[in-house]
């Protein structure tokens, strides 16, 4: 079952430093530059894994070793590996391991990124920022988009969201911090902002605080500013409006490229349960095309770390 995310403390490690060389801190360096190569780590998780390759005993390299050496893909080591550096322990990740071996590499890759075209999707009428809270987690730590995607319609609103996990821990989170879920169309629940579940959850794992900042600037500043916070390795949420009525939306933006002469950013809507580019020139104008489509956009408040 789908549990909201908690991080397990790290197993202990000796102070001090590894001396000499060693055959298994090279492999570890090559199974993360494996998920580098694909995009799929930032500058601040390779600081954190730099930071604890510093901090490795032989004993603890070998440790470590014996459990990456027994996931059979490239991908699953660098995934294991990852969740690690998110304080996953060495028990969780060794079931996380044996449910990946179960699994060709191209599924493991599907169920372990939430970067996929089909993602998430938020299960209530108002769940879109807890669920914007799950897909950055999910990001962090491959293992619990892996709890996440076990759910066998992750990116369809289902019929019953009170049989659906996703959808349970979107419930609990909703009502934790105030708000009530009611099913997709019907306006009775309450939505919440997402300041709390950010960063009790996002906030304390990477040991950032969001603060909430309007727009009050024009949006090249401001996407300026998010593309200064995805260089650091985090993802950055947007509080959208739907001109022409009250509605407000949390989307997350979770990378950007150049490309056809202009900015292009990877963003996630959980309405839908997409990901996809969507150019910084079509969001100045009001779009958010190719995803939600069928409405005018405004960008209303960004969320920046520090």
């Amino acid at each position: 079952t789908t549990t909201t995310y908690t991080p397990v403390v790290e197993q202990p490690i000796n102070n001090q430093r590894n001396v000499g060389n060693n055959t298994g801190l090279s492999d570890l360096k090559n199974f993360f530059e494996f998920g580098r190569s694909k995009g799929w780590t930032s500058p601040l998780q390779e600081n954190k894994f730099n930071a604890y390759l510093a901090r490795l005993t032989p004993p603890h390299v070998k440790a470590l070793m014996d459990i990456l050496n027994r996931a059979n893909t490239s991908s699953a080591r660098f995934f294991v590996l990852k969740s690690l550096l998110n304080g996953d322990d060495f028990p969780i990740l060794e079931t996380f391991i044996d449910e990946l071996n179960a699994h060709s590499e191209s599924y493991q890759q599907e169920r372990c990124l939430v970067t996929t075209h089909h993602s998430i999707i938020q299960q209530w009428e108002y769940s879109c920022s807890v669920t914007v809270v799950q897909t950055y987690l999910g990001d962090l730590c491959p293992r619990y988009a892996w709890g996440l995607k076990v759910e066998s319609d992750f990116d369809k609103a289902s019929v019953n969201p009170y049989t659906n996990s996703i959808a349970l821990q979107q419930k609990e989170l909703l009502e934790k911090y105030g708000g009530a879920a009611s099913v997709r169309g019907d306006l009775s629940g309450k939505y919440i902002p997402i300041n709390d579940a950010l960063n009790d959850f996002v906030g304390k794992l990477l040991n950032v605080h969001f603060s909430t900042q309007q727009v009050t600037e024009p949006l090249t500043t401001v996407f300026a500013k998010v593309r200064n916070q995805l260089d650091k390795g985090m993802d950055t949420p947007l509080l959208i409006g739907f001109v022409g009525s009250q509605a407000r939306h949390f989307i997350l933006v979770m990378n950007y490229k150049y490309a056809q002469g202009g900015y292009q950013y990877l963003i996630y809507d959980p309405w839908d349960g997409l990901c996809d580019y969507v150019s910084e020139s079509n969001i100045l104008q009001g779009s958010m095309a190719p995803l939600l489509t069928s409405w005018r956009i405004s960008v209303d408040y960004y969320y920046i770390a520090d």
